[in-house]
């Protein structure tokens, strides 16, 4: 098991991928990156997009439910800003959908999993086609997981990852 996290760790490492042990001390930039401040350790929290056009269509649907991070990126190659959120869906698992709009018709993905604590977006263009590729990492206790999803025809599809089933 140490081995296998290890592992993991490791292809994080190479990914650009930095798994933080300490929960409350990251924000997200707008481009849904967390990164650490070491400056103001009391007062981070993830950026959620509550300014983003397509933010008020998530809590139109999921108005009751608790938005995590959020990150902005063309995901479906449009040309146009589409909106990543993870939410919190119970108290012991949290949901990540996608909302974006085409043809004047906003549309929202089917939820997927994601991870409990320590969650993480990012925007990288592993194959050097579009679309763009979203990691999303993060863990529950000591299960740390990834998993890197592109969007096609209006579903993540997961290209590949480690540990999410043990972290979501």
């Amino acid at each position: 098991m140490l081995r296998k996290k290890i592992l993991v760790l490791v292809l994080l490492g190479l990914l650009g991928i930095t798994v933080w042990g300490v929960k409350d001390l990251f924000v997200a930039s707008p481009d849904g990156i967390l990164v650490a401040d070491k400056n103001k350790s009391s007062d981070l929290k993830p950026y959620v997009a509550t300014d983003h056009p397509l933010y008020k269509c998530f809590l139109a649907e999921y108005g009751d439910k608790k938005p995590l991070l959020t990150g902005v990126n063309d995901i479906n190659n449009d040309g146009w800003e589409d909106l990543i959120v993870i939410y919190q869906d119970t108290s012991a698992t949290n949901k990540m959908i996608a909302i974006w709009e085409e043809d004047g018709i906003v549309s929202i993905s089917e939820p997927a999993p994601a991870p409990i604590e320590n969650c993480r977006l990012e925007w990288r263009n592993i194959d050097d086609k579009d679309p763009i590729e979203l990691i999303i990492s993060g863990s529950k206790g000591v299960n740390v997981g990834y998993a890197i999803y592109r969007w096609e025809k209006g579903y993540f599809v997961n290209l590949f990852g480690t540990g999410m089933e043990d972290c979501c």
